[in-house]
């Protein structure tokens, strides 16, 4: 685990990636979450959100809120406050710079390096841990704000919520709306191996929009 990084210098200027929404997480059973992601094609993506699980040492089933990085299929983590089960606004920013931000309710509350290359894809998304974990998440109103040039600023096409694993759906509450688009999350997790868990396999329901390219 990386350890949390507190609001650092945020870098002047507009940022490549604005992504917001307002999110909740809720189930029952062992752990369950609800993100926003960005990622590309090259094996490197972040997500920022809320996260209950009872195997953290850290949270122990608190809701927390919770950043996760993969650089070049690297995969770190970290917890930074107490968060709530509730409807809460968030978001993130990327620049160009390889820095990455993290927003709770309009305010930024941590920063860390990024490296993203090439077109990015969004999610609205969320998780759960464990067989018959149940998962009921929200991801509402997200607003993406995405390029430097004309040819590559927006999204392309609408949302696709075809990505569901382990039981878990995502479904658009308002479709065929790209910005503000709102999704519930919902699942009971089957089918994991013995042993498995949300680290060891995709356990998600997710809702995704690529960049224009």
């Amino acid at each position: 685990m990386s350890p949390a990084s507190a609001a650092g210098a945020v870098p002047k200027g507009s940022p490549y990636l604005l992504y917001t929404a307002s999110i909740s997480a809720n189930g029952t059973g062992t752990g369950y979450s609800s993100y926003i992601n960005v990622h590309d094609a090259h094996n490197n993506a972040y997500a920022f959100g809320i996260q209950s699980d009872k195997g953290s040492p850290q949270s122990k089933g608190k809701p927390r809120y919770i950043w996760e990085r993969v650089q070049n299929g690297k995969f770190t983590y970290g917890y930074l406050g107490p968060a709530t089960n509730k409807l809460t606004p968030i978001g993130m920013r990327w620049y160009k710079n390889d820095v990455a931000t993290m927003i709770v309710n309009h305010k930024t509350i941590g920063t860390l390096k990024l490296n993203l290359d090439g077109r990015l894809f969004f999610n609205a998304e969320a998780n759960a841990r464990l067989n018959g974990d149940v998962v009921h998440s929200t991801v509402q109103n997200t607003r993406i704000t995405v390029g430097d040039r004309k040819s590559n600023t927006g999204l392309n096409g609408k949302w696709d919520t075809s990505f569901s694993f382990h039981g878990l759906k995502a479904k658009q509450t308002n479709s065929p709306r790209v910005q503000g688009a709102s999704f519930k999350i919902d699942g009971r997790v089957t089918g994991l191996p013995r042993g498995g868990n949300w680290d060891t396999a995709q356990v998600s329901g997710i809702g995704m929009i690529a960049q224009k390219w």
